[in-house]
């Protein structure tokens, strides 16, 4: 069983860098146990604010990719694959993630531009210049818009 970082939050609390760096890590910790692909639903606690509910699904996967600035390297997430159906273009997002602590800053020095979103599918690519090449998962999240 994974063991989750992140606190409830509650209406009028401020959201810090710590409490959504937690939340990442949760998904993570629950995307290892989950075969790649899990679906999670966030749900407001306590009185609606202005009328309003947070009640969103939000579906990830983590997308491995050896990475070189020598050749265009991207990739797709096509969310059929996973049984996912969107009836409106989702909104998507993509975190970089690699366990290996002694890399240099440099493997790091390229930017993630996604290229595409449809209900079907997001594509993104990695683009910048002489950064050495190296392995990273892309974890890609998707949202209902």
């Amino acid at each position: 069983m994974a063991t989750l970082k992140s606190l409830p939050i509650n209406p009028g609390d401020p959201v810090t860098a710590d409490i959504i760096n937690n939340l990442v890590l949760d998904l993570n910790e629950l995307n290892k146990t989950t075969a790649g692909s899990f679906s999670l639903t966030l749900a407001s606690t306590g009185e609606k604010q202005g009328g309003a509910v947070i009640s969103q699904k939000i579906y990830s996967t983590v997308i491995r990719k050896k990475v070189s600035d020598k050749s265009t390297v991207g990739g797709t997430w096509n969310f059929a694959k996973d049984n996912i159906k969107f009836n409106n273009i989702p909104r998507c997002w993509i975190q970089l993630q690699n366990t290996n602590t002694s890399l240099a800053y440099t493997k790091f020095d390229f930017k993630i531009v996604i290229t595409s979103v449809s209900t079907t599918s997001m594509t993104f690519q990695i683009r910048g210049n002489n950064f050495p090449s190296d392995t990273h998962d892309f974890v890609c999240f998707a949202a209902e818009a």
